[in-house]
Order: structure tokens, then C-alpha cells, then sequence
């Protein structure tokens, strides 16, 4: 190999290295993540694309707008199970692939108690109402599934995983040359895919013409110069579950039926869990097939305080306001990594149909991340008895987003992840039409592009239909179609980019009775 052709590999795994598959820096990708929230809530809320600052009588107030509590006049629970289906489609070295899944949850359930203020004749507060439930703010649900071939270059070298490991056995002259195996298990040890590669024989041991060792690809052959491998077909399946949920306690009250004001305490529990496995299939006669599998979980648990109130100038106008205070999370991660291959021959070992597997199980000290803050301003106008519009207008300050540790978890400074972001205002519309017992209602959402350097705007629409009884048994039926275009990410550092897009249709249900 020549001297240039390693510094271009050494230069594009320094480019690489803060982040070995993530073109959005991962810790960056993360905080956004967990800070974006689509609501959630009931199907009523739902179908009118979230927006509910200004609207209330609603379980989704618990967990949105508290002060909406106060347009309650009896108590009332409500439970409200999703199934999510997710059409999901990628493009890699020139190829596309598409695929599908399905997911069902129960994210949301609550109760309020009212009570009627009517012992304290001539006040003009009217009615509190508090307010229990569960809700998942945002749901981590998504999948990525690509797979390409990629080929021998002008040099006769094919950049796959394995020679992406073998990145830090080289030096800008060439290889680095090892007196012993233990210098070459030190250099090993100090990078973790670099690690399991040369455990399971992708990365062999060579001795030189002056009894020196270097370290090379399991498909180099020294009779003729080269590398016996001209194209790798690679594919992985990324998978991630779970998402942000809070037990919200909040308390709205009623003033004059013309004054709503509420508060609440947020208590958030996030899970997420991602589950990643990369193959590789070579066409050579060594290796059968590598397979790199690596699951990370991060959980913890959090608060933040959320204010709000709704003005009735008019009988047909509600304007509202809410505020969320930035929550602070304290987390933990642990990272489950192994590799397998499967060697036809192994030609340091000379076994044939052999395979090797190793394992590293990293558990991460434990850090803290602080999500921005939310402010919402919102509208409803009444059309009679017929219906109403409402709109949201919600900014997210995620250049406030934070990392910290005092355990050394960043192995040096925390990243700065606000400076690759950028504030955000998401729209909510919805419109709700009345014919008797039955509603129809229509609702689009827009979350605005929190990245300064890569655009990944989503948008939501969603339509339902509900059902008021004069029993006090209600129902309502939501269909939500959610787009938008994941980060960008690399297979491994100096692969192409993969391309991925999501469309995750739902189908929310809630069922409740007043008492």
C-alpha cells in the first residue's frame, strides 16, 4: 500500500472518530432525541395534531396545558392504547431498501377529581380539579435497514469494516511494526471495534523479512502483494424501543369561567433502547461472514414544572399559555457489543470452519443531560354549537441542551452539544366539527429543523373521529401519519452515508368515563 493511500485513511478516521457511526455527532443526536416531544395524549388531542394550549376538559391537560384541568365539571378517567406501523426506507452504495413494523403501547392514561367550589359563597372561584396520569411524551419507536456492495477500488484495496479497524495499527509511512504480541494487543485494546476485529482473526498477525510483526487484514497474501477480497456485501438492522414518559400531578382551577389557571409537577422517566446488527459477506475464500451486534440502553429519571392558563375574553375565544421549565435528567448507559465471524479457512490459524466470537460490556459512568425549555401560545376559536379551530405555537430553546459529569463519563470535557443546535418553533393546527353525539376532527403538526448543520424538519397529519354519549361514556379514534428523515449516518468511519427516511402511521384509541 502506498504512503498517501494510508494518510487518506488515517485522515478520514480522524474525521470519524469523535462518533464511530453517527454523521450528527451522537451525544448531539441523543439530546435531541429525548428533548423533541410530539404531546402524545389522547386521540381527541391527537387528531387536532396535538395543539391543546388553549383548549381544555381533556385528560391530554394533565400532561399539556394544566389550567386546562380547570373546564372540568365532573371527575372522568380515560385510557388510550396505540398500534404504530412504521414503512421505513433507506439508500446505500447505490442501493434502496424498504421495509416494515408494527409496535402497540398503552401510552397514556389518567384520572382527574373535580370538585365544586360551593361552600365558599360570593368567591368567584368556581371549581379545582386535580389531575393524575401517564403519558408518553414521545416515543422512541423507529428502524433503520439498509444493505449494499461495496467494491475493490483503483488500488486494489476495499474499504470495509475490516480495514476501518485496522486504523490504528497504521501510521502515516505505513504499518506500525511490533516487537512482541503483547505491544500489539496493547494498540488492540485501545480502540473497542479494533479490539473485537483482531480477537476474532479480521485483523492477523504478519511477521516481517526481518522478524519484525505487523498487524494487516485476514485477506492479505504476501506471495502476491495484495488483497483477495474485490467486494463486500453489507446490511444492518437498526432497531430502537421505548421513548420519554412522565407522571404528571397537576392542578387547574376555574375562576369565573373566564380565568384558568393550573400548575403541575412532571416526573419524566426516559428508556431508550437501540439495538444494532451490521454483516458482512465477503466474496473471498477466507471469511463466510462477520457480524457486529450492539445494543446501548440509557434510562434514568428527572423533573421539570410545568404553568399555564387560558383567558376567555369571549364566549367563542380561548388564547392560552403554558410554560416548561428545562428538566434535568440524571442518566445511566450500558453498551452490549459482540462480534462473530466465520472463517471457510483462517489462514493464521490454518482451522478450517471455524468460528470466534468476543464481547465487550461497557457500562458508562453516570452523566446528566438537561432538555430545553418550552414556552406555548395557543388559540381556539368557536364556531357555535358546530365546532372550533385552534392553533399552537411552541419554541424549543435546545441550544440550552446540556451534558454533565462529575464521574468522568466524556473521558474529558462534556460535549458542547448546543452549539450544534438551534432553537425551534413547531406549529400545531386542528380543527374539531359537531353533529350531535359524533365529532370529526382534522390536525397537522410541524416540528421545526433543532440542527444547525444537517435539515430534519418532521411533520405529522392526523384525522378522528369520537363519539360523546349522554352516559358519560366517550370514545375516540385517531389515524396519524408521522414523515420526516433521519440523521445521516456511516456504517463505520470512511464508509459511504446512508440515507434513511421514516413514515410511522398510528392508530390511537382512547375510552373514558365521567363519574
Amino acid at each position: 500500500m502506498t504512503t498517501l493511500k494510508y494518510f487518506l485513511i488515517i485522515f478520514i478516521s480522524i474525521l470519524c472518530s469523535s462518533n464511530l457511526y453517527a454523521q450528527v455527532p451522537l451525544y448531539t443526536a441523543d439530546a435531541v432525541r429525548f428533548s423533541q416531544t410530539d404531546g402524545g395524549g389522547t386521540a381527541r388531542f391527537v387528531g387536532l395534531g396535538g395543539a391543546n394550549v388553549s383548549l381544555g376538559g381533556d385528560i391530554s391537560s394533565i400532561s399539556g396545558n394544566p389550567a386546562g384541568l380547570g373546564f372540568y365539571n365532573r371527575s372522568t378517567w380515560a385510557i388510550s392504547p396505540v398500534l404504530r406501523i412504521g414503512d421505513y426506507s433507506a439508500q446505500y452504495e447505490g442501493e434502496s431498501s424498504r421495509n416494515m413494523g408494527g409496535n402497540f403501547q398503552i401510552p397514556n392514561m389518567g384520572m382527574v377529581f373535580h370538585n365544586r367550589f360551593e361552600e365558599y359563597a360570593g368567591s368567584k372561584w368556581v371549581s379545582g380539579t386535580f389531575g393524575v396520569a401517564i403519558n408518553q411524551k414521545q416515543s422512541f419507536y423507529n428502524n433503520i435497514n439498509y444493505n449494499g456492495t461495496v467494491e475493490q477500488n483503483a488500488d486494489g484495496l476495499i474499504y470495509d469494516f475490516t480495514e476501518s479497524a485496522l486504523f490504528p495499527f497504521l501510521t502515516e509511512s505505513g504499518f506500525r511494526v511490533f516487537n512482541n504480541t503483547n505491544e500489539i494487543r496493547d494498540v488492540a485494546n485501545s480502540d473497542t471495534y479494533s479490539y473485537l476485529a483482531y480477537q476474532t482473526y479480521l485483523l492477523q498477525t504478519f511477521t516481517t523479512n526481518d522478524d519484525n510483526l505487523i498487524v494487516d487484514r485476514y485477506d492479505y497474501d504476501g506471495n502476491t502483494d495484495g488483497y483477495l477480497t474485490q467486494s463486500v456485501n453489507q446490511t444492518e438492522n437498526i432497531n430502537s424501543y421505548s421513548g420519554l414518559t412522565t407522571l404528571d400531578l397537576s392542578y387547574g382551577a376555574n375562576y369565573n369561567d373566564v380565568l384558568y389557571l393550573g400548575a403541575s409537577v412532571n416526573i419524566n422517566f426516559l428508556n431508550y433502547r437501540q439495538v444494532r446488527n451490521f454483516r458482512e459477506n465477503p466474496d473471498n475464500n477466507f471469511l463466510n461472514y462477520m457480524e457486529l451486534n450492539e445494543e446501548t440502553i440509557i434510562s434514568g429519571t428527572g423533573a421539570a414544572f410545568t404553568i399555564g392558563g387560558i383567558y376567555k375574553p369571549l364566549n367563542i375565544l380561548n388564547i392560552g399559555f403554558s410554560y416548561t421549565t428545562p428538566t434535568f435528567i440524571s442518566l445511566s448507559e450500558t453498551q452490549d457489543i459482540s462480534m462473530e465471524t466465520f472463517f471457510i479457512f483462517n489462514p493464521e490459524t490454518s482451522e478450517e470452519n471455524v468460528s470466534y466470537e468476543e464481547e465487550i460490556l461497557n457500562e458508562v459512568p453516570a452523566y446528566s443531560l438537561k432538555l430545553p425549555q418550552k414556552i406555548s401560545v395557543g388559540a381556539t376559536a368557536f364556531l357555535s354549537k358546530y365546532g372550533f379551530v385552534t392553533a399552537d405555537l411552541e419554541y424549543v430553546d435546545y441550544t440550552s441542551a446540556r451534558y454533565s459529569s462529575t464521574n468522568g463519563a466524556f473521558a474529558g470535557d462534556a460535549p458542547d452539544v448546543g452549539s450544534d443546535l438551534q432553537g425551534a418553533f413547531n406549529l400545531k393546527v386542528g380543527v374539531e366539527g359537531r353533529w350531535n353525539i359524533l365529532r370529526g376532527r382534522l390536525g397537522f403538526a410541524y416540528f421545526d429543523n433543532p440542527y444547525r448543520n444537517f435539515d430534519q424538519n418532521r411533520q405529522a397529519i392526523s384525522g378522528g373521529i369520537g363519539i360523546m354519549r349522554k352516559n358519560g361514556f366517550f370514545a375516540d379514534a385517531t389515524y396519524t401519519l408521522s414523515s420526516f428523515n433521519n440523521p445521516d449516518i456511516t456504517a463505520y468511519p470512511g464508509s459511504d452515508i446512508i440515507k434513511s427516511q421514516s413514515n410511522i402511521a398510528s392508530l390511537r384509541l382512547t375510552l373514558g368515563k365521567t363519574f
